[in-house]
């Protein structure tokens, strides 16, 4: 099973291998302001989905099907 921080690092390597690190850090900023007493393993999750779909949406291949990974 992997912590919390492992499950967090894991994320933001697969977002720099994608292209959307910086995406997501800015986004992680943005949600702690908006959500200042939120958990922060909560908003780095929550950064990422956001980041990941985003990023889903615009490579999908030309059959239509959404390339999808398990993180």
């Amino acid at each position: 099973m992997m912590t919390n921080e492992e499950r967090i690092e894991e994320r933001l390597i697969h977002a720099h291998e994608r292209g959307y690190y910086e995406a997501a850090m800015k986004k992680i900023k943005s949600l702690e302001m908006l959500h200042p007493k939120m958990d922060r393993y909560k908003l780095y999750e929550m950064a990422c989905d956001e980041c990941k779909e985003e990023w889903l949406k615009y490579n999908k291949d030309t059959n239509g099907i959404t390339e999808h990974t398990p993180n």
